[in-house]
């Protein structure tokens, strides 16, 4: 909600358990929640999206568990084909996209079924300490042929808007894969 070109954000989020701990142990992220540009929905965030109309967004961002149990829904076809019929022209998905070190033959498939799907498909990778690996990556699609994903759209005043981790160089460098993964996921 930093970014000064969003209008609106909607966030849906399936436990609202989660809202209430985020301002309890995060309140300095959760001050969020009060920003008059979020609509927030407690709900089923792949239901939501089935109901809205087709060209509905600029960005879906789909911050989801792993692909197994409740949420293996969310890195299935009609997932992603659903997310494009309601991306604008040039809209983008990012999508949490599993561990090169555990997970490479997996998100070896999801690109190949997402370029049967995109006009621009890419693997993002990011360092958390919060993942065993400490590694982890995010499905970038766009329905432009012409999107350069690995490139910011945007010049962003980082130390007005107070980013903490987001540079451009970052962005540039989260589509630096090793040679063992490029060679997996892009020949």
């Amino acid at each position: 909600m930093k970014h000064p070109l969003v209008k609106k954000l909607v966030q849906c989020e399936i436990d609202e358990r989660v809202v209430e701990l985020s301002k309890q142990y995060f309140p300095s992220m959760a001050s969020s929640y009060s920003n008059p540009k979020l609509e927030l929905l407690i709900g089923d965030g792949y239901k939501y999206i089935q109901e809205l109309p087709d060209e509905s967004f600029e960005i879906i961002i789909t911050d989801s568990s792993d692909p197994k149990g409740p949420a293996e829904c969310l890195f299935q076809q009609p997932y992603y084909e659903l997310l494009e019929k309601k991306l604008t022209r040039d809209g983008i998905i990012c999508c949490q996209a599993e561990s090169i070190w555990f997970d490479l033959e997996f998100i070896s498939d999801l690109l190949k079924m997402n370029r049967k799907i995109f006009k621009q498909v890419a693997y993002a990778s990011t360092m958390t300490c919060t993942y065993p690996s400490g590694q982890i990556g995010f499905l970038i699609c766009s329905k432009d042929p012409n999107a350069k994903l690995s490139e910011p759209t945007h010049e962003l005043d980082e130390e007005k808007l107070n980013l903490k981790y987001y540079t451009k160089e970052i962005h540039r460098a989260s589509f630096v894969l090793p040679r063992f993964v490029r060679e997996r996921l892009y020949n």
